[in-house]
């Protein structure tokens, strides 16, 4: 290892690396101001500039951590991928599990995965709005 980062592989092999990772950097924010501006969420849709944004960021970010982290030389990275990978998909799993539960969707009017639409509604319980409760006697 000491032999690979000499200051010949420093100013050869790391510079190289160094620009590739600001040309990914400048491309990626190129991409994704051109992608604004021919409207791509008027025309496909929110959902598809937001995850065409994300996916973007990510290669972004994955590019600068890995060669400025020193991920790329780290013999655990297969450890810490998939650790990352791991977490990522519980809280999509958990996201969908809450969240998604209660989102509507196009195929249905209640979206539910049981489709019966149990959710509390607020007001409903009361006898009448904008009114407090009436008090009973106890029953002799």
């Amino acid at each position: 290892m000491a032999d690979e980062h000499n200051a010949e592989w420093y100013e050869n092999t790391f510079k190289r690396m160094i620009y590739w990772v600001g040309g990914v950097l400048i491309a990626g924010t190129a991409i994704t101001y051109a992608i604004d501006k021919w409207g791509v969420a008027e025309k496909f849709g929110l959902l598809t500039a937001v995850i065409f944004g994300l996916t973007v960021a990510t290669i972004k970010a994955a590019t600068v951590i890995v060669i400025f982290m020193h991920l790329k030389w780290d013999w655990k990275f297969k450890t810490i991928s998939l650790t990352l990978i791991s977490t990522v998909l519980f809280f999509i799993g958990m996201m969908w599990l809450t969240v998604g539960s209660e989102v509507k969707t196009y195929e249905s009017n209640d979206g539910k995965p049981g489709r019966i639409d149990n959710t509390w509604k607020h007001g409903e319980h009361a006898i009448g709005l904008n009114k407090p409760a009436e008090i009973q006697p106890p029953k002799e």
